[in-house]
């Protein structure tokens, strides 16, 4: 073998070796997509995906809570990927469209038969959320995640396989905001092909309108509307 075949072994081998190691180095995490955009039809209101990606590591237990403003918004349908978890506790997943939050939380224990869940290659899809627009005046739209770094109700985080209490979700993950205008729009919520939601890995409906509920019962986990299968 010459050197000029001999180099370029190495510097593949060295290219292999520091993108290896970048993929591992990154953190789990929850995101928006799309992270931005802008809502052409206020009267049809819009569509965004929650992802999640475990970088690697395994995840018994995660939960997303998300924030927004009921005056503007409304949830209209919520809907998760149950594929991702064996169980998704009806007692830790609710919406409030009085006082604008959804939470979702999926769950594997460990004796379970299922795998716990780990990315493969790409985020995926844990829910996925339908929203109206309720003040047509609106010229923008924030979502933002309920996260204090512990394993919280009515907060996000991931709990590492193997562990009860370890959240391995260390940053907050980024809000995200749209714009209302009679700009094009782009395309809104990640196709499911692209991550891995193929036949067998379908989004079951789990949220409802919530017309009312008495706000001063909302950190008591009464007066919403729990999401089922």
């Amino acid at each position: 073998m010459n050197k000029k075949k001999i180099g370029q072994v190495l510097l593949s081998i060295l290219v292999l070796c520091i993108s290896t190691g970048y993929s591992f180095a990154l953190e789990p995490s929850f995101s928006f997509y799309p992270s931005s955009g802008v809502v052409e039809d206020i009267n049809e209101g819009f569509t965004v995906d929650v992802l999640i990606d475990s970088a690697g590591q395994s995840v018994s237990k995660a939960r997303v809570t998300i924030k927004y403003d009921p005056n503007v918004i409304q949830l209209r349908k919520a809907l998760r990927n149950n594929s991702l978890f064996e169980q998704w506790p009806i007692d830790e997943s609710s919406t409030d469209n009085t006082n604008g939050v959804v939470m979702l939380t999926g769950y594997t224990p460990s004796d379970s038969s299922k795998d716990e869940y780990i990315t493969s290659v790409v985020p995926d899809v844990f829910t996925r959320l339908e929203f109206d627009i309720k003040d047509l005046s609106a010229k923008s739209i924030t979502l933002d995640f309920e996260y204090s770094g512990k394993v919280e109700m009515f907060k996000t985080f991931m709990i590492k396989g193997g562990s009860l209490t370890e959240n391995i979700l260390l940053t907050k993950p980024s809000s995200v905001q749209f714009t209302v205008s009679e700009e094009p729009v782009p395309s809104t919520a990640i196709e499911p092909s692209t991550v891995g939601m193929i036949v067998g890995l379908i989004l079951i409906l789990i949220g409802a309108f919530v017309r009312g509920s008495n706000p001063t019962l909302w950190r008591k986990k009464k007066g919403t509307i729990v999401l089922y299968e």
